[in-house]
């Protein structure tokens, strides 16, 4: 896809702020989750050692290919909380928040319609989850629900502002019962509406305070735009789960799984075949990086 020159210089994922979190063009993707973490990280020395400590266990787990026991379903009850009614000029409703839901979980397990067509290079190392997403259906208080929950106009939930956590905190469904996702536009509160999304690590600290979370664009939610963009919304829910970018630390870096090939960080390769700087080919149809946004999403590695 033919990016504008004035494109360009807004080119990185979604965001504004090239440099910190990025801005959506047409066919590119960025999202602010490393940034954000590692602002977390470098303010609590505690969360970085979880994180660290967590990390080291999982890659025992998967040097030991570990799989849940009897291949059992992990079902993880989500609440959306949405901000407002207008995103981009967009509407969020609860049929299709219902859509988005649905085709993370066709992400996730391979159900996704093409995933089939998968690149000849990695078909051998394609994976699936057994995880579903589900909206919940009973709220903290034991009332029947639909999973949704409508605010009034509200922004700045991907920020670190005190202000806004406490906002997040008075919203928030228990965080060890619930999967919390915020709706918003101006997701930074800083003025920029057309960031996408941004989600936290796993962390014992976050979930404590009830301020672990995805927050995300609804103008980017499922049929509010194209297929294959709407899968920033699993990508956003991967982080959730500890998958961080595959081009993390560029050809000396690593994403933390044995068989995701690395990436220099680049992200110009589009829907093509090609190579990072040290040669490898770039799986370039992987949900945690940024090239499949301009039409190939469509696998996450076994790892």
């Amino acid at each position: 896809m033919s990016v504008p020159m004035k494109s360009k210089l807004l080119f990185f994922f979604l965001f504004l702020t090239v440099i910190s979190y990025g801005q959506q063009t047409p066919g590119s993707v960025r999202c602010g989750t490393s940034e954000v973490n590692a602002e977390l990280h470098s303010k609590s020395a505690e969360v970085k050692a979880e994180y660290l400590a967590f990390q080291f266990k999982s890659g025992m787990a998967n040097y030991l290919h570990y799989k849940p026991l009897n291949n059992e379903t992990i079902i993880i009850p989500v609440v959306f909380h949405v901000y407002g009614n207008s995103f981009l000029g967009k509407s969020v409703t609860v049929g299709l928040i219902q859509n988005a839901i649905e085709n993370v979980n066709q992400d996730f397990s391979g159900m996704n319609d093409d995933f089939e067509t998968v690149d000849p290079m990695f078909q051998s190392i394609r994976g699936t989850m057994n995880i579903q997403f589900k909206l919940a259906q009973i709220d903290p208080d034991g009332n029947v629900t639909s999973g949704v929950v409508f605010h009034p106009d509200n922004d700045g939930f991907a920020s670190s502002n005190e202000t806004k956590n406490d906002e997040i905190q008075e919203d928030a469904w228990d965080n060890y019962s619930y999967m919390n996702v915020y709706i918003q536009e101006d997701l930074f509160g800083d003025g920029v509406t057309n960031n996408s999304g941004v989600a936290w690590y796993p962390s014992t600290y976050l979930s404590d305070q009830n301020l672990a979370r995805v927050v995300y664009n609804g103008a980017y939610l499922s049929t509010n735009t194209s297929k294959e963009f709407a899968s920033v919304l699993t990508h956003e829910f991967g982080h959730w789960l500890n998958l961080i970018h595959p081009f993390e630390g560029g050809c000396e870096g690593t994403d933390e799984v044995d068989d995701t090939p690395q990436e220099d960080g680049y992200h110009t390769l589009g829907c093509s075949l090609g190579t990072n700087c040290e040669g490898t080919f770039v799986n370039y149809e992987n949900y945690m990086g940024y090239n499949g946004a301009y039409g190939c999403y469509k696998m996450f590695t076994q790892g």
